[in-house]
């Protein structure tokens, strides 16, 4: 798992994080499941909800999972009829062997390993979906990769759009099939991308003198770019990628 208190920090800008960062594309999910019918699809380290959404009408019942009170409480107040519980992907609140699918939204790289591949392998049925997701920036936008590197100062290491995590447990589970789907996240114009970095770990985490920082280069570098800005009023298209790992329980 990556630097713990990044891990825990999305709480404290819960709202922004659900007003700014992206959704999922609905065939991102339609190939995860692969066709197959659920009765109970468990989406753990939920959030807000952004790929919970995504996610109903796909089962009979859906249930997130959520560790930080703030964003569960976020995901309760905007979705009727999901059954949002307190939890993480170690410590499920769920029987064994009742779900059919299990999804995790820009969270695996968060969970303790190997502790939450033995947690997800309980909770699935046999032959059930374990399905990881990540929404990327484009790799091939010069001024995406720009804008992860000044919003990095003094950060070692590769930036998310090169990161990349270990499959799960294979005695547990199938070995990895993974698709990518191009989509466009819209934002309501430069403010927005400025508000889209704030729901960044890396961001969040830092002291308020190196985030003023990092907001006066976001806004020079955006100002910068006129091409950002779409014909349709003042929106800015950001292309991202969503990679989908999909992993069958053994």
């Amino acid at each position: 798992m990556t630097d713990p208190g990044q891990a825990r920090s999305f709480g404290t800008e819960a709202q922004r994080y659900d007003s700014y960062r992206p959704d999922y594309p609905s065939p991102a999910i339609d190939w995860a499941l692969g066709g197959r019918s659920a009765k109970l699809i468990v989406d753990v380290g939920a959030g807000t909800g952004k790929l919970t959404a995504a996610l109903i009408g796909r089962a009979r019942q859906i249930v997130a999972v959520e560790p930080d009170p703030n964003m569960l409480a976020v995901l309760a107040d905007r979705m009727e009829g999901i059954s949002a519980r307190a939890g993480s992907a170690e410590q499920l609140p769920l029987p064994d062997a009742s779900a059919d699918a299990i999804f995790a939204g820009q969270a695996f790289h968060w969970f303790a390993r190997p502790a939450a591949d033995y947690e997800l392998a309980r909770v699935l049925k046999p032959g059930g979906v374990l399905a990881l997701i990540w929404n990327f920036p484009a790799p091939d936008e010069p001024w995406l990769q720009e804008l992860y590197r000044i919003t990095r100062p003094g950060i070692a290491g590769p930036t998310p759009i090169e990161r990349t995590w270990d499959a799960p447990d294979g005695d547990l589970f199938t070995p990895e099939e993974a698709a990518w789907f191009d989509s466009e996240h819209r934002l309501s114009g430069p403010d927005a991308v400025l508000n889209l970095v704030h729901t960044w770990s890396w961001v969040i985490t830092q002291p308020p003198a190196v985030q003023a920082e990092i907001d006066a280069a976001v806004r020079q570098h955006v100002a910068a770019l006129p091409h950002l800005q779409s014909l349709k009023g003042n929106e800015v298209a950001f292309p991202q990628r969503t990679k989908v790992a999909r992993h069958l329980r053994r």
